[in-house]
């Protein structure tokens, strides 16, 4: 099962461009998030083009309206980050479109969830293409044995359990070890090459220094 998630301006192409990269079918779910007090014609006529498209390919296609008051900017993100936490299935997030309190307030959330999201995806102004994005996991804090061990994959990357040991003076065990929770987090990505894992940072590494 699939969840879609997006805010939804007046234009429909953007959704529409992502359920075509991604797919949907019978038992999936489509949520737009839109201003609590509608006001303009067009907004609702972008509902109405997605509610044909999902009926059309399936009617089982579960079609939800998420209303947020654009004027409560807390409540916003208090309010999309639970509906971020409770969708089932993988979850897929459109970071572009809707208006602009509304978007920022959406982005906060899905920072505050990165790890339930499965695909996050941007469209953009410029040259009208959808791309896949990583959103950095910035919900925890590291202490200094953590920092200490990224700062080295930062400045010998690509590296490995046993080079970053030998560079710290600490055991392949306990680099092994901070390696996996680092790698939990989204801090580093580890890769096997052979009987040797690759350690490289990511972006939520480097925000994390």
């Amino acid at each position: 099962m699939k969840t879609y998630v997006s805010p939804l301006g007046f234009d429909s192409s953007q959704l529409i461009s992502l359920i075509v990269k991604y797919g949907i079918e019978g038992g999936d779910r489509i949520v737009l998030v839109r201003p609590a007090d509608e006001r303009d014609k067009r907004g609702e006529l972008a509902v109405q083009a997605i509610r044909d498209l999902s009926i059309q390919i399936d009617s089982s296609i579960d079609l939800q309206i998420h209303r947020v008051d654009h004027r409560d900017f807390e409540g916003m993100v208090l309010s999309l980050r639970d509906l971020l936490r409770s969708s089932e299935g993988k979850l897929i997030v459109n970071l572009s479109g809707g208006p602009r309190e509304i978007f920022l307030a959406f982005t906060i959330a899905c920072l505050c969830v990165s790890d339930r999201i499965y695909k996050a995806t941007n469209f953009s102004d410029i040259d009208r293409s959808l791309k896949e994005i990583e959103l950095p996991n910035i919900k925890a804090s590291l202490d200094e044995r953590y920092l200490r061990i990224l700062k080295d994959v930062e400045e010998h990357q690509p590296t490995n359990i046993m080079d970053i040991a030998k560079r710290l003076n600490i055991s392949e065990s306990s680099v092994s070890r901070q390696v996996a929770t680092l790698a939990e987090l989204k801090a580093v990505d580890v890769t096997q090459r052979g009987k040797t894992k690759e350690v490289r940072i990511t972006i939520t590494g480097k925000l994390f220094l």
